[in-house]
C-alpha cells in the first residue's frame, strides 16, 4: 500500500514538475474557477493529516492545514510531496487511530488504523487526479499525463484482463 501511494505521489510530482507557477495556480472554468495548484494541495492536505496523527492518535481531516503556498507554489508543492513520501515510507501501518469527522449536523468520532487511512487517502488522490487530469487535457494539452494518471488500481486490473 505504501507503494502504492508513492506511485501516486510520484505521477503527481512529474505533473507538477511540468506547470509553471502560472498555469499551476491559474483558476480554471472547467474546475468551478479552482486550480491545479488547489487540487494538489488538497491531496497533500489529507496526507498530512494522516502523517500528523501518529504522534496524537487523533485523526481529523476537517482540521487540515490548507496552506496556500502549496497552490501558488509549484517548487513548495514539490518540496512537500517529497516530505510526504518521506513520511509514508516510515508509517506504521497497525497504529490505532481516533477519527473525528464532521458529517452534515453531527460529530462523528471512530477507531480507525493508519492502514485504513492510507487505503483512503490513496483512493482520494486517485479521484483527485482524474480532475486534475481533465483539466490538464482541455487547458494544457501540451503537458505530458502518464497513460494511467487518475485511474483507479481496480480499473486498470479489470482493462488488463479485458485486453
Amino acid at each position: 500500500m505504501k507503494e502504492s501511494s508513492n506511485l501516486l505521489l510520484k505521477q503527481l510530482s512529474m505533473l507538477v514538475m511540468q506547470l509553471n507557477d502560472h498555469s499551476y495556480s491559474k483558476e480554471l472554468p472547467l474546475l468551478m474557477d479552482n486550480s491545479i495548484g488547489k487540487h494538489v494541495r488538497h491531496i497533500l492536505d489529507l496526507y498530512d493529516c494522516l502523517l500528523e496523527a501518529v504522534a496524537s492518535s487523533v485523526l481529523n481531516y476537517d482540521q487540515r492545514k490548507r496552506n496556500p503556498l502549496l497552490e501558488t507554489s509549484s517548487q513548495i508543492a514539490l518540496i512537500k510531496i517529497k516530505e510526504i513520501q518521506a513520511g509514508i515510507d516510515c508509517l506504521k501501518l497497525d497504529k490505532e487511530l481516533i477519527l473525528h469527522q464532521s458529517i452534515g449536523s453531527s460529530n462523528v468520532q471512530m477507531k480507525t488504523q493508519t492502514q485504513r487511512e492510507l487505503l483512503y487517502t490513496i483512493d482520494h488522490t486517485v479521484h483527485h487526479l482524474a480532475i486534475i487530469r481533465i483539466a490538464i487535457q482541455h487547458h494544457f494539452p501540451e503537458i505530458s499525463i502518464p497513460e494511467n494518471f487518475g485511474f483507479a488500481f481496480s480499473t486498470l486490473r479489470y482493462r488488463e484482463k479485458q485486453a
